[in-house]
């Protein structure tokens, strides 16, 4: 098996932590292997990490218990944060471009970056009197617009202005440090981080399903979170 495709996703949650092994050809996953531990100890609290060397023993029991049913070592882990204390902020930018320029992908990606920085800096000038430094851990685009008229992709279009509205997603940055730490006590690095909301909406709600006004609730055992789609 070409160990490029496979991936490793943690669910690192307030009862317990669940390990899934999967491969991925185009859009479609194939798993390979699943593993769940139940915490021992209170060693979580609504779905934020209180004793880190509890969490990474659970952590670790459920690596080696995928490495020997699946033969393989996995090092590199996407893990998805629960909601408690997140923070939104909707920012629209957008930039002036050649007409006679292809939109690309990374023109594209580079204005949602913009964006992205800009929900930062307003987010981190608004609490920084609390002295809490937040940090980016998903965001999901709103909409487009060319020429001011919004569209539903910019790829291949041509126009004099590009534009992207963004919801990007923050949490505390000792929130997201926990987590990075459990994971590095249990001798692995993050390859993608998210929240769990997006990572549920990606998987249960088609994009195409999403024009229907739909809200999706993770019901879990120390928080619920909630996704809303819209328009």
């Amino acid at each position: 098996m070409d160990k490029e495709k496979v991936i490793f996703v943690l669910d690192i949650g307030t009862r317990s932590v669940v390990g899934l092994v999967a491969s991925a050809e185009g859009k479609q996953l194939t798993i390979i292997g699943e593993h769940t531990v139940f915490h021992k100890t209170r060693a979580m609290i609504d779905g934020q990490i209180h004793d880190i060397d509890k969490v990474a023993e659970a952590v670790m029991e459920v690596r080696q218990a995928l490495q020997a049913k699946t033969g393989m070592d996995l090092e590199r882990v996407a893990i998805a944060a629960a909601g408690r204390v997140l923070k939104t902020s909707k920012i629209k930018v957008s930039m002036e471009i050649d007409p006679q320029k292809v939109i690309d992908d990374e023109m594209i990606h580079g204005l949602e970056i913009e964006g992205i920085e800009k929900a930062y800096k307003e987010v981190n000038n608004h609490f920084k009197q609390d002295k809490t430094l937040f940090h980016c851990v998903g965001y999901s685009v709103v909409g487009y617009y060319l020429n001011d008229y919004v569209l539903t992709s910019l790829k291949g279009h041509k126009g004099m202005k590009m534009g992207v509205e963004v919801l990007a997603t923050f949490l505390p940055q000792e929130v997201v440090d926990s987590l990075y730490t459990v994971v590095k006590k249990c001798g692995m690095t993050v390859s993608n981080m998210t929240l769990e909301p997006i990572a549920a909406i990606n998987v249960a709600i088609p994009e195409k399903y999403r024009l229907l006004n739909l809200a999706l609730v993770d019901i879990g055992a120390g928080t619920s979170d909630i996704a809303i789609t819209s328009k």
